[in-house]
């Protein structure tokens, strides 16, 4: 097989694979407005999913690994305009969460993980705020959610008790207590 036609191969392949239809994450749109914890409501509680995320030392964890522990799950990424500009609001709330016994774990969905999403979190001063990576993005496509950020509330019997798509006010007065009732 010549150069020339292995090269029109390839990339015939490549075109094929890019038209095939899949679902995509995308950011939330520019205009949709922030919610406050207080707009947040708890769902009928329901299992989580099964997928594996990576700590930054590329370790696998299950949600399940979380049960005992309320915790906040939030889903983004460098590229996501919304998450990026809530994130430091998270990580602010976070110890006062921790406070109250509800872990944040944030993790990033960006393709190339620890390798872009850590010197992104130096860049806001964000550095010590642990994340972790679901590079194969499996957490959002198991729930069929399209947008980032994405946030998951998971009750201490490890169950899914809400789920908001789109930027949360972490920074609202009472978000700590009004999340501890959410959650607990």
């Amino acid at each position: 097989m010549t150069s020339r036609r292995r090269s029109v191969l390839l990339l015939g392949g490549t075109l094929i694979a890019g038209l095939t239809a899949r679902k995509q994450l995308h950011a939330q749109g520019a205009t949709d407005t922030p919610r406050a914890p207080s707009s947040l409501e708890r769902e009928s509680p329901r299992p989580l999913p099964t997928e594996t995320f990576t700590d930054k030392d590329g370790i696998e964890h299950t949600l399940a690994d979380l049960r005992g522990r309320a915790t906040i799950v939030h889903l983004w990424a460098t590229w996501c305009g919304p998450c990026i500009k809530e994130l430091p609001a998270l990580a602010a709330l976070t110890p006062s969460l921790q406070q109250v016994g509800i872990d944040v774990l944030p993790v990033a969905v960006d393709h190339r993980g620890a390798e872009v999403v850590l010197p992104y979190l130096e860049k806001l001063k964000l550095g010590t705020f642990v994340t972790y990576y679901d590079q194969r993005r499996a957490i959002p496509a198991s729930l069929e959610q399209e947008a980032l950020p994405l946030t998951l509330f998971l009750d201490r019997q490890g169950m899914l008790v809400c789920t908001h798509a789109g930027q949360i006010l972490w920074n609202e007065t009472g978000a700590r207590d009004t999340l501890l009732r959410l959650i607990t």
